[in-house]
């Protein structure tokens, strides 16, 4: 039994993409930018699609699933505003007279933080290394990932409008703004890691030590 709790049942399942819907449909109505809403929201749903598409063949430890779940709704709120003028962020800004929104700097490191151990799992899966060699090549796809972002943000900016191309980018003016984005990602996948492998060795133990097929 207690292999069975590391696991998500299919109704955890259910409910997590139930609330996800209800938040993705709320925050659709009356976006800060339509045109940019439309671009910001492939990449959640797609990803989406695809952990749906695969779960007859590929299915993640809970904790995995939840992670997941999370990163979505970073990337539909980010969605809703345009990510230089995400709420509250703009407040924070104004009153602790700060330079710039600096949500597009937390989507980013929550790309490393919340994606980090779904990618760990799928090494796990398929290679055979150290657990040393897993974080690395794990910290090592997430940097990959964050700057295959910026080169989707720079073709956006080149092959559409000058307007939409510059809300998606959010750079708020900063010269430096794609080597943080990096950066962040870099470092969440780092702490995530540090916080939360022996728990993730966990739940790949009792998904693998499970005698039924868990959903």
């Amino acid at each position: 039994m207690e292999h069975e709790k590391q696991i998500a049942s299919r109704r955890a399942l259910l409910a997590l993409l139930i609330i996800y819907l209800i938040g993705w449909a709320a925050l659709a109505i009356n976006p800060y930018d339509r045109a940019d809403w439309v671009l910001e929201n492939l990449f959640p749903i797609s990803q989406l699609v695809a952990v749906i598409i695969v779960y007859p063949y590929f299915k993640f430890t809970r904790l995995s699933y939840y992670m997941i779940f999370f990163y979505l709704f970073v990337q539909s709120w980010g969605g809703h505003y345009t990510y230089a003028e995400a709420a509250p962020f703009n407040w924070i800004r104004d009153h602790f007279h700060l330079a710039r929104n600096d949500y597009d700097r937390i989507a980013h490191f929550m790309l490393g933080f919340l994606l980090g151990i779904p990618i760990r799992e799928i090494l796990l899966r398929y290679i055979i290394a150290s657990r040393k060699w897993i974080a690395f090549l794990t910290a090592a796809i997430v940097l990959a990932i964050g700057a295959f972002y910026e080169f989707i943000e720079w073709w956006v900016a080149v092959l559409v409008t000058p307007q939409l191309g510059d809300a998606f980018l959010g750079t708020q003016g900063d010269i430096w703004d794609t080597h943080w984005d990096m950066f962040l990602a870099l470092v969440g996948a780092i702490l995530t890691l540090a916080i939360f492998m022996k728990k993730h060795d966990r739940q790949m133990g009792a998904y693998q030590h499970s005698k039924r097929v868990p959903f």
